[in-house]
C-alpha cells in the first residue's frame, strides 16, 4: 500500500487517483474492519477504498464486471486478477490503458535497489497518460 499511497501522493493534484477495491476472493484476505483500518493507518493511506466485495466471480462488484470484459491492454498476460494488489490504468476517458499483476510494484520498490521512482514502468505510463 505505501507505493500506492505515494501515487495518489505524487500525480493526485494532476488528477490521477488511486482506488483501492477491498476483496476476499483471494485467500479471504480482506480482512475485518478493525485489520483494515490498521492497515490504512500504518501506510497513512488517503486514497479512496471501497467495502470489501468480491472482483471476481458471478458476484463480481459491477465496475469489475466491466473492467473484466476490457481486452487486456498489457503488460499482464491475463486481465482477471489471480491475487491481490493488481494495478489498472485507466485513462480519463474510461479506457483501459494497462495492467499489472500483484507482483509488480508501483513506484520505487524498497526491496530493489536498482529500482527508480521515476523509470518505474507503471510511474512512466502514469506521466505519459497525465501529458496528453
Amino acid at each position: 500500500m505505501a507505493g500506492l499511497q505515494v501515487l495518489e501522493e505524487t500525480f493526485g493534484a494532476d488528477g490521477f487517483h488511486v482506488l483501492g477495491f477491498l476483496e476476499d476472493d483471494f485467500g479471504n484476505q480482506g480482512g475485518d474492519p478493525g485489520q483494515i483500518e490498521a492497515c490504512t493507518d500504518k501506510y497513512h493511506v488517503t486514497f479512496a477504498q471501497f467495502d470489501v466485495a468480491h472482483v471476481v466471480g458471478p458476484e463480481a462488484q459491477p465496475v469489475w464486471e466491466w473492467l473484466l470484459a476490457q481486452p487486456s491492454p498489457g503488460p499482464a498476460t491475463s486481465i482477471v486478477p489471480g491475487w491481490n494488489f493488481n494495478k489498472y490504468l485507466i485513462a480519463r476517458d474510461g479506457t483501459l490503458i494497462a495492467h499489472w499483476e500483484s507482483g509488480v510494484y508501483p513506484g520505487d520498490d524498497p526491496m530493489n535497489a536498482n529500482d527508480d521512482f521515476d523509470t518505474n514502468q507503471i510511474v512512466v505510463a502514469i506521466k505519459a497518460e497525465l501529458a496528453k
